[in-house]
């Protein structure tokens, strides 16, 4: 049996991170391999300890300049911990959820990870936006560069999230990644980038979420207990214009409306609020949902495998990590259900858009099978 150690982004309240860590692991033992997480803290662990040697590239939360500004918040009486869960009962769900899955011990110290590293036959840098350098912590060890020479390495559907990289940025990445047996990245962007200044060859690959049959997930969804035909909207910052746009459609089709896991919305009789539901919870308002909208790249890849009778992915016209969804949406032919940023349309018309869902699952089967077989050559 083969022992598979992964790094990714994990133990997070985050529902896509969540189930994109599961569903690599799941799929690897599926294969019969025995997978561990490589529980690698991150500055929103409160064990995590921060060393120099070991910053972000454009997001340090230890910078002087951060220091600073929290101390201000601190002497103002304001709160500068992050809460990391909606609500004790999302907190407990998202915990049970996680449990299934094996961890190496903690590494609370980067320092640590390289001077006594955890031994696997196969090394993997798996999803999301691993490797992006606006995130708040090392990449370093996300490049797997605390595996003992000769020890195989490999990434799978890896994300960088962003068009464009410092030249200190490339020259480290090109380095780490030469060691490479294999390099797979979630989108084509991402392909083009690292082939731009690499000569090693980079594939593209489904999100690990793909890997699992839609059967799969239907089995472990938690159906929400809601006797009304319903719209649900998640967003992971909310707009107050897609907030009200939301409530028009709820009101023009006389559909109920839920919001899942929002902070600061304020208690109205035009929709409903749930900031208690875990991954499970997730999975079924999404597979039971008349309509979902959404701003998230996990909302509209979930939306397409739990079935949702039909869905909209907004992407601000600010946000530079839109490619990800637009992506998605061309591999399955679901271009027209990018939501208008004028937001103009009104439900009956956004309903003309259907999913052609026979169409839809032959593709899920395609990309399915493709990214298999890239993972099924390092891991039987």
């Amino acid at each position: 049996m083969k022992r598979v150690g992964i790094v990714t982004i994990h133990n997070s309240p985050n529902y896509g991170a969540c189930l994109q860590s599961f569903a690599l692991c799941k799929y690897i033992e599926q294969q019969g391999a025995y997978c561990e997480i490589i529980d690698i803290r991150r500055p929103v662990h409160e064990d995590y300890v921060y060393e120099k040697h070991y910053s972000s590239y454009r997001n340090n939360p230890f910078s002087l300049k951060k220091k600073i500004r929290n101390t201000i918040k601190k002497l103002l009486g304001r709160n500068t911990k992050v809460n990391q869960f909606t609500s004790a009962r999302a907190e407990k769900r998202f915990e049970l959820f996680n449990s299934s899955i094996h961890y190496s011990q903690p590494y609370a110290k980067l320092s640590d990870l390289a001077r006594k590293p955890p031994h696997y036959d196969v090394y993997i840098s798996g999803s999301d936006q691993l490797w992006n350098p606006a995130q708040p912590y090392c990449l370093e060890p996300y490049f797997l560069t605390f595996v003992p020479q000769d020890q195989t390495k490999i990434s799978y559907a890896t994300s960088i999230g962003i068009t464009e990289l410092t030249s200190k940025e490339k020259s480290d990445f090109k380095k780490w990644l030469n060691s490479y047996k294999a390099v797979s990245v979630r989108e084509k962007q991402g392909q083009t980038l690292l082939e731009s200044f690499m000569t090693k060859e980079v594939e593209t690959v489904a999100d690990p979420t793909f890997l699992l049959d839609v059967e799969y997930w239907k089995g472990i969804a938690q159906y929400p207990a809601v006797s009304n035909e319903y719209i649900v909207v998640f967003l992971l910052s909310r707009n107050q214009e897609v907030v009200d746009y939301v409530i028009r459609l709820s009101k023009e089709s006389r559909l109920k409306l839920i919001f899942m896991k929002i902070n600061a919305l304020p208690e109205s009789d035009d929709y409903t609020i749930d900031n208690e539901i875990g991954p499970r919870e997730f999975l079924g308002y999404l597979s039971k949902a008349n309509m979902v909208i959404t701003d998230s790249f996990h909302c509209t890849v979930f939306s397409i495998l739990m079935g949702a009778n039909n869905f909209f992915t907004y992407i601000n016209p600010l946000s530079q990590r839109g490619s990800r969804i637009t992506d998605l949406l061309q591999t399955f032919g679901l271009e027209k259900h990018l939501l208008p940023t004028n937001f103009k349309m009104g439900y009956n018309e956004l309903v003309k858009e259907q999913i052609d869902k026979e169409r839809v699952n032959l593709i899920i089967e395609k990309e399915k099978l493709k990214s298999r077989s890239f993972l099924n050559k390092w891991i039987r």
